[in-house]
């Protein structure tokens, strides 16, 4: 019993490298991939910065209205909310990513190897978070120039860090998933844009929940982008509760769960046929 206990042990301790391996060589090829076409590359880091320059200005009289909160100007307001914008959007890039790997049949080469299943939605994942991360990067610097300002402490930025790769990881699963069921980029885009529109309106974007209808406020409590916004949001102007965190984490892990099931329900359904 001890023998086969310490073989087994020392066969995970052996696949455990094998699969970093595996992934580090899959996220390289997402990186490269996305570099290859400097046009899409270029459209996806700054689309977010002009929808922050286009909705700061369209819509900054909501900042007149009473029910927005007092003392914040409308730039600290928006940013935030357009941090979980510019993430749901990388999340729809991983859907068509993986519809273009599926019609190449990079998928059915990938069943060949001799690699876990689960790594190149993993290494999409991965991918998008670090081009989250940049768009982020570019849409604060806009920020910055048109009078934001981060009032929150350094604690709070870690925070709102920790929830931006936790709605990345989310919406990349989300969108992969609607990706690998479709298959065909053309429907992958507009499938995602159906998706994303809820995600991003029935929130408090744009503007307070409390200015919206009741109905949108319940919806809202159900979507995972406003619980992000909300945290984000507070970590900006340094009035970010432990409880806020937490349920932006919360509901980002708890859709990345609910995505995961379907997955393996999926995968079980094709090994059963």
């Amino acid at each position: 019993m001890t023998t086969d206990t310490t073989s087994t042990s020392a066969a995970t301790l052996h696949r455990v490298p094998l699969v970093l391996d595996h992934l580090a060589i899959l996220v390289s090829r997402s990186l490269r991939t996305s570099a290859r076409v400097p046009q899409l590359l270029m459209f996806s880091l700054t689309m977010p910065m002009s929808m922050l320059i286009l909705f700061s200005q369209v819509f900054r009289s909501v900042a007149d209205s009473p029910s927005f909160p007092a003392g914040v100007s409308y730039i600290d307001f928006l940013t935030p909310a357009m941090l979980a914008v510019a993430t749901v959007m990388a999340g729809t890039n991983a859907g068509v990513a993986a519809a273009i790997d599926h019609a190449n049949g990079l998928y059915d080469r990938f069943s060949t190897l001799p690699m876990s299943s689960w790594l190149p939605s993993l290494a999409r994942m991965v991918n998008e978070t670090v081009m989250t991360l940049a768009r982020a990067a570019l849409l604060l610097g806009a920020a910055a120039a048109m009078g934001f300002r981060f009032h929150g402490t350094l604690l709070d930025a870690i925070s709102g860090l920790l929830v931006t790769i936790c709605l990345a990881a989310a919406m990349s699963a989300l969108f992969g998933e609607i990706g690998d069921r479709l298959r065909r980029p053309d429907v992958v885009q507009f499938a995602g844009m159906m998706v994303m529109m809820p995600l991003m309106f029935l929130s408090a974007a744009f503007a307070p929940l409390e200015s919206m209808p009741g109905w949108m406020r319940t919806v809202a409590a159900l979507n995972p982008v406003e619980h992000a916004i909300v945290a984000l949001r507070g970590d900006v102007l340094g009035t970010a509760t432990l409880a806020d965190s937490g349920s932006a984490v919360a509901a980002a892990a708890g859709l990345w769960a609910v995505v995961a099931l379907f997955r393996l329900a999926r995968r079980r359904r094709s090994l059963a046929a």
